[in-house]
């Protein structure tokens, strides 16, 4: 099964091959001609999942709705205002602890890799949305009297709206509202993200 670490190495991968490229073959060009682009999207922060775990309350369970969300995109750049391209990242929808009868006390969390097609619209100078179909890897994980996990596929889909601020030439800063859903979890979750993007390839 497709985890994170093998998402962020085939990204890693095309980086590395289509700077090469372009730093080989699109050199000759004129910058003002370069009307095509590609744009690397690194995004973290935290999510918040709104809708209840569905543990039975002797358990005693103690959610954690607040968790941890990190996503890496690609976008392409056409000359026109539509842009689209791929996402995916790491994230936990929501983890809680448990206590039974006796007292003993487990964990219990639902992590994900999104696979989303994506595709973008700049509303204004700086500020963008993004929206796209996809699939969620779901991995629940079990920490009681023993560790067991089971992974599934679910669908899903994403919505954002970024406002990033140019730094230099090609890198800018800023943040990004996301709604992050698949279908088993109800609503989803809704995060706030810190964010960098830098347009590594133009021609």
């Amino acid at each position: 099964m497709l985890n994170s670490k093998h998402v962020f190495f085939y990204i890693i991968l095309l980086l590395t091959f289509t700077n090469t490229f372009g730093q080989i073959g699109d050199s000759s060009l004129p910058e003002r001609n370069k009307k095509y682009s590609f744009i690397l999207y690194l995004s973290g922060g935290f999510g918040y999942f709104p809708s209840n775990s569905g543990a039975p309350a002797y358990l005693k369970p103690q959610l954690s709705r607040t968790n941890p969300v990190t996503t890496a995109r690609i976008m392409w750049k056409p000359d026109h205002r539509l842009k689209a391209g791929f996402e995916s990242g790491y994230m936990t929808f929501y983890s809680y602890g448990l206590t039974d009868a006796d007292g003993k006390k487990g964990k219990v969390s639902l992590d994900a890799t999104p696979l989303l097609l994506e595709f973008s619209v700049s509303l204004k100078k700086h500020f963008n949305l993004f929206a796209g179909p996809g699939l969620y890897i779901l991995k629940t994980k079990l920490d009681y009297a023993g560790k067991t996990a089971s992974s599934k596929v679910n669908p899903g889909w994403m919505a954002a709206a970024a406002y990033t601020q140019p730094v230099t030439k090609e890198i800018s800063l800023g943040a990004e509202a996301k709604w992050l859903y698949a279908a088993e979890t109800i609503r989803g979750s809704f995060g706030l993200q810190l964010q960098a993007t830098w347009r590594f390839f133009r021609w």
